[in-house]
């Protein structure tokens, strides 16, 4: 990707904004929050980080079932991720979370804002992704993406949300 600055004022206002070190966390509501806790678990191999039940302005409730869990997408060399925060994908539970619940008029995918999440994988590992995700029977879609040397696998989790599992793919000469 080609990174000489340009003169367009959206450009302009990204070089004098404070630098941002990356993605700490991505929250996704969900309806199922066991169904799709395990899948990201399952099939994309995120381990749990926390989870707990806030159901009501007064803290946690203990021993209830879980409103809202923090899945670890990777450790991250960062100052956050450094001092015990890791990347994260929060699943929450739009109906009974309590900052979620007055937040929310429904649930579907198809309405929503978010367009797709996106995650980086290794190069070498992009067929035994794909294997995984055939044999799963997830239908796994592709897409290559010459201008940024990509290429990606596109499919769905559970809820319907589009996941992209996207990695470097150096030209191919003639």
């Amino acid at each position: 990707m080609d990174s000489t600055p340009t003169s367009s004022p959206e450009h302009k206002d990204q070089s004098t904004a404070p630098p941002i070190t990356g993605v700490a966390e991505i929250v996704l509501s969900v309806r199922d929050l066991p169904q799709m806790r395990e899948f990201y678990r399952s099939v994309l191999g995120f381990g749990v980080f926390s989870e707990g039940c806030y159901e009501t302005q007064d803290g946690p409730t203990e021993g209830g079932e879980p409103t809202i869990c923090f899945l670890t997408i990777r450790e991250i060399d960062t100052p956050l991720g450094r001092h015990g925060h890791p990347q994260l994908l929060a699943l929450i539970d739009h109906r009974r979370h309590v900052f979620a619940r007055p937040r929310f008029d429904g649930h579907d995918v198809r309405r929503s804002t978010l367009n797709h999440l996106a995650f980086e994988i290794p190069p070498e590992s992009y067929d035994a992704h794909n294997q995984r995700l055939v044999a799963l029977g997830l239908n796994p879609t592709y897409s290559e993406f010459p201008a940024m040397n990509a290429k990606a696998i596109f499919f769905k989790d559970p809820e319907g949300n589009t996941l992209e599992l996207i990695c470097h793919s150096p030209p191919t000469s003639d």
